[in-house]
Formats: C-alpha cells, sequence, structure tokens
C-alpha cells in the first residue's frame, strides 16, 4: 500500500499477456490508472530488453509506457535492491529500517519512458548477457555437487529429497546471509548481526531462501526422487 492506495506489480508473462490481449488489456490499463498504484519490477524490465524479437520487444514498451500513464515507479532487480539495503544497515544499523531505503530505478523508469529500452544494441547485449549470466550462476551450486555427494556417502546419508529437508540445519541460513552481507559491506560480520538484519529485512530473508532453493536443487537434490524447481538466477547472478 502507498497511503491508502493499492500497488500491483506484474511479473514479465502478464507483461506479456498485456500485448497478447490487444484492445482487451485496455480495460486493465484503465481499472489500474483508475485506482491502483503500478509497480515495474527492475528483473522483469530487464528480460523484456533481451526480447529478440523487434516488434514484440516495441509492444511490451509500448505497454509499459501506458502503465506508466497513472502512478507508478520501479524498483531495482532484487541483487541491486538488497545491496543497497546491507549498505544502509552497515552505515546505521541501530536506527536501520528497511521501508526507509531509497531503492526506486528511476533511471529504468526514464528509460521505458524515452522508448530507448528497445534499442536494438542493448537488447543483444543483455540477451547475450543474461545466457552468460545463467549459466556462472548455475556453475556456483553444480560445481560442488560430487564433493556433497562424497560427503554424504562417506556418512552413509541420503541426499534431500525436498527443499524443507535441506534446509533443516539451521546455520544454512545465516551462513548465506553472511555471504551475501560480507560481500556487499566487505566485513565480517557475526552470526548474531546476520540473524538481526535477517529478521528486521524481509528482501533480505527472502533472496537468502532463493538461494537455498538453488543451492538444494544443483548441489544437494536426490536426482532420482528429489522435489525439483526451476531455481535459477534471474537475469543477474552473484
Amino acid at each position: 500500500m502507498i497511503a491508502e492506495i493499492p500497488i500491483v506489480t506484474f511479473d514479465t508473462s502478464v507483461l506479456n499477456r498485456l500485448v497478447d490481449d490487444g484492445p482487451l488489456s485496455e480495460t486493465v490499463l484503465a481499472r489500474i490508472k483508475r485506482g491502483l498504484f503500478f509497480r515495474f519490477a527492475g528483473l522483469s524490465i530487464e528480460e523484456l530488453v533481451s526480447c529478440g524479437d523487434l516488434p514484440r520487444r516495441t509492444a511490451l514498451f509500448t505497454y509499459c509506457r501506458k502503465l506508466q500513464e497513472g502512478a507508478s515507479d520501479c524498483l531495482y532487480p532484487h541483487l541491486e535492491l538488497v545491496r543497497l539495503l546491507i549498505i544502509d544497515h552497515v552505515e546505521n544499523a541501530a536506527a536501520f529500517d528497511w521501508k526507509m531505503v531509497d531503492v526506486r530505478a528511476i533511471e529504468y523508469e526514464d528509460q521505458i519512458r524515452a522508448g530507448f529500452l528497445g534499442d536494438e544494441q542493448l537488447s543483444n547485449v543483455q540477451k547475450k548477457e543474461q545466457s552468460e549470466q545463467k549459466k556462472k550462476y548455475k556453475k556456483v551450486f553444480a560445481d560442488p555437487r560430487p564433493e556433497f555427494e562424497k560427503v554424504f556417502a562417506d556418512y552413509g546419508a541420503e541426499l534431500p529429497t525436498s527443499f524443507k529437508e535441506a534446509i533443516a540445519q539451521t546455520s544454512l541460513t545465516w551462513k548465506m546471509g553472511k555471504w551475501l552481507y560480507d560481500d556487499v559491506a566487505d566485513v565480517n560480520v557475526s552470526e548474531a548481526t546476520i540473524k538481526k538484519f535477517r529478521d528486521a529485512c524481509p528482501p533480505f530473508r527472502a533472496l537468502i531462501y532463493a538461494l537455498l532453493m538453488s543451492y538444494y536443487n544443483h548441489s544437494l537434490r536426490d536426482r532420482q526422487i528429489g522435489e525439483k524447481f526451476a531455481a535459477g538466477g534471474a537475469t543477474t547472478c552473484l
């Protein structure tokens, strides 16, 4: 909510649906402009930029500009957003309030409005980078798998068959959080600090569990009977 106005956000699939539905989408757009606040997700905007079909990409950003005709803003993609939250916490931990940190991606808003995000050269660069980062992200978790398998085999233990089972070790959440926090802050932060920040910052906590899902899916999951997820790094890699 912004004051008394509900906020609505669309993922990339819904933005594509607006284009697919054509004139039928005008009713949806009118309803949003009439009483809702629209929030663009920076991650979705980056995905739209990578669309290789110029007419399609043009249509997608045409609908984005239509959404901008009402009350709207855009937030940075997840890793940049969390980076800004960590920096604010490092600088002022005692008064930290995640809701007060400026994570608005004004430059994204300006480029949607200007139409530059439909540029062919930018689209090609973005598409190539996404492909490379996707491979790099999976490699981070997939490469250690043989070592994990060996450890489990040495102890006569079965590989986990569910995400819940894999994260049963409570130390995993704070260790993943420390990995994220230390990399941004360039410090060796304590377990107590990480847990306090994790509890005070829902976006940080959500990213921790998203990374843990990739860890389970690519590093630990029993490939025969294990619960499987489409756990990837989206458009931005660590």
